[in-house]
């Protein structure tokens, strides 16, 4: 099968500088350099490592933690457990589905562990070895209660609680119907069934998760963390301590990817500055591989009972979906463990008319690690079940599968489209998409091709249909199934030199923002981009956003620059207006350059009218009508999107 690669450039709206012009990035020279600095490479005197002794059973009780050797060890500082450090996670997300009860992950083990890997006590030393060393002395005596690996098991009314101050082991329950589902099977000539598993996976970042805190003289808490939402964790930490969030700054400094996996907060971003707080020390840990693979989230898994009815023509007039979700021991924070079933089910129409849908969604603890978002959250499982029962459909009703697509397809002139789950696509044009498809692949001679060969391969064509919910914003989350605001902000500066200053709630972690949020800025205020910086990764330096994750930042942080950017512009081009004694509609911006249309020889540099705007109250306009102040913060909201 060949494909032949796009030769055309993509064709923008309007002419453009910046925007879409292919450029080096600005962040590559440091990394491939080696001078990008992780938590790792971050250098303290005085600075003690971390080790924690974690759980060997899913799911036990502890009866005693021997503490007396390892504490006798002669390098050993502190060794910090429950009894110390005895509050729980504390979410400030409100919760926003009624019968969710939030079962947050302690800091450390509340006398019962409940999965392998979960913490209980953690060790103060002078190096990362020493403190291994301490934590092999400590001795813990458990008492093993049944482990359920397995969401149906742990559903059963006999089933041991992983949680005692539930019911039972379902943490989440709910259901929705759209149209008449019993009629739309009732009358249908075909229903296909299948019982779809998705596999437990994990994300594995080439940085492992790490932490680092210090406490100031003057009673400040630094926080440096390979984390995606370094705004949120910062509140989340003043919460969960007690700390006045002004007093700390969290810093995310170059990170080796996250995936969606360190967008949440985990016990040891909150154990370690309470640690720094309590011990007036510089404190690191750096995640083993070991460590990652089973405490950090874990992602995927979910039991589908995916049902579609058809008619002989292959029109869709049904789907009904039970989705179990495996939450793993606890529900992650902040996303919750509905994350994958919730957006699973709203996801699943896809490209698809489906006029009648009912789905349930169960979520239910096992003694693993807890689930979170992992690429493609919920889509790609809620896809794959729709798409395993539609191609089997087409082998039932001897159909190729693309003639089941043409029929379920949304028309290009139905856009913009509400689904039967009430998630609105702006655009899109399916069947010239397939068209497109087909016709690069070679499709019909493709599949005429043997399945078997004489060498032993197997090769058959397949074709599947994926609708993602990108550009997440209030309204994404919303219809996804998730209540939650999401907007973002940013900061645009222009200094006396007509240098600008973009300070970003984003937060770059390979996605290259600080090359195009500064295209973006340069684009809008007509400066050099050479003239633009981009400060993100640092609460002390940015502006509050809900961190990068969902591929949002190129909309959401884009589209905030824009704004503030604008704002930047039009109070620029009024100052200038009145120094050149021109009207601002009848003046342009270029390259640094601000000129009277049609005659470019009446022109000022941006660097002069912002001198003058800083410096010169004689000439810019009164305080009065225009404040002397190249400034703008401005927040973005994006209405949902799909791709």
């Amino acid at each position: 099968m060949g494909f032949t690669a796009m030769k055309k450039p993509i064709e923008l709206a309007g002419v453009t500088k910046h925007i879409g012009v292919p450029r080096k990035r600005s962040e590559d020279p440091q990394i491939l350099m080696g001078q990008a600095k992780y938590v790792d490479d971050i250098k303290l005197p005085d600075t003690l490592e971390i080790a924690f002794f974690r759980s060997t059973h899913a799911h036990a009780r502890i009866k005693s933690l021997k503490l007396d050797a390892a504490k006798k060890h002669p390098d050993c500082i502190h060794i910090f457990t429950n009894e110390d450090f005895s509050a729980g996670a504390t979410t400030f997300f409100p919760n926003t589905r009624g019968t969710l009860h939030p079962v947050l992950m302690p800091f450390f083990a509340h006398g019962k562990v409940r999965f392998v890997g979960e913490i209980i006590a953690a060790v103060v030393a002078p190096s990362r070895y020493i403190a291994e060393d301490i934590v092999d002395l400590i001795e813990v005596e458990y008492e093993t209660l049944p482990a359920y690996n397995d969401v149906e098991d742990a559903m059963q009314p006999d089933a041991v609680l992983i949680h005692e101050d539930l019911e039972s082991n379902v943490y989440y329950a709910d259901s929705f119907s759209n149209g008449d589902v019993d009629k739309a099977f009732s009358e249908a000539d075909l229903v296909v069934s299948e019982k779809i598993t998705t596999g437990r996976t994990s994300a594995a970042p080439m940085e492992t998760r790490g932490v680092m805190a210090a406490w100031g003289w003057d009673d400040t808490l630094t926080v440096w963390s390979s984390t995606q939402m370094p705004y949120p964790l910062r509140t989340s930490i003043a919460v969960n301590l007690g700390i006045s969030e002004q007093t700390i700054r969290v810093v995310a400094p170059t990170v080796g990817g996250g995936f969606g996996q360190k967008a949440h907060f985990f016990p040891e971003e909150f154990i370690l500055p309470w640690i720094a707080k309590e011990i007036k020390q510089p404190v690191k840990w750096i995640e083993d591989r070991r460590e990652h693979l089973l405490s950090a989230s874990h992602a995927k898994q979910c039991t589908i009972y995916m049902n579609i009815a058809f008619m002989k023509d292959g029109t869709m007039v049904g789907m009904k979906i039970k989705n179990i979700g495996d939450s793993g021991a606890y529900s992650q924070y902040p996303w919750s463990g509905l994350i994958e079933s919730v957006a699973a089910n709203n996801g699943a129409p896809g490209a698809f008319t489906v006029p009648n849908i009912s789905f349930e969604t169960v979520v239910c603890l096992t003694n693993k690690m807890s689930t979170g978002a992992y690429r493609g959250v919920g889509w790609s499982a809620g896809c794959y079940a729709r798409e395993m029962v539609m191609t089997k459909a087409a082998r039932l009703l001897d159909l190729d599968i693309v003639e089941i697509y043409r029929k379920n397809f949304i028309r290009h002139d139905e856009f913009p489209y509400t689904t039967s789950t009430n998630q609105t696509y702006d655009s899109g044009d399916y069947h010239k998409v397939l068209e497109k498809c087909m016709e690069m692949s070679d499709y019909e001679q493709t599949k005429k091709q043997p399945r078997s060969t004489k060498d032993g391969k197997l090769r058959g064509v397949g074709i599947a249909f994926f609708v993602e919910q990108t550009n997440w914003g209030s309204r994404s989350a919303e219809e996804s199934g998730f209540p939650a605001t999401l907007h973002d902000t940013t900061t645009v500066e222009m200094d006396p030199t007509g240098k600008v200053t973009v300070r970003s709630g984003q937060f770059s972690h390979g996605q290259g923002l600080k090359t195009t949020l500064a295209q973006v800025a340069a684009e809008t205020l007509g400066v050099p981009f050479d003239d633009v910086v981009v400060l993100d990764g640092d609460t002390a330096t940015g502006a509050y956003g809900m961190g990068t994750f969902a591929s949002r930042s190129a909309v959401i942080g884009g589209g905030s620059v824009i704004r503030a950017a604008t704002d930047v512009r039009n109070k620029l081009l009024t100052i200038a207006a009145h120094v050149m004694e021109a009207n601002a509609a009848d003046l342009e911006v270029d390259e640094g350059k601000i000129y009277v249309k049609g005659s470019p020889d009446r022109s000022m540099t941006v660097a002069e009218i912002a001198y003058i705007t800083y410096y010169d109250r004689f000439t810019r306009p009164d305080e009065d009508e225009v404040e002397p102040t190249l400034t703008a913060t401005r927040h973005y909201d994006p209405p949902a999107a799909y791709a």
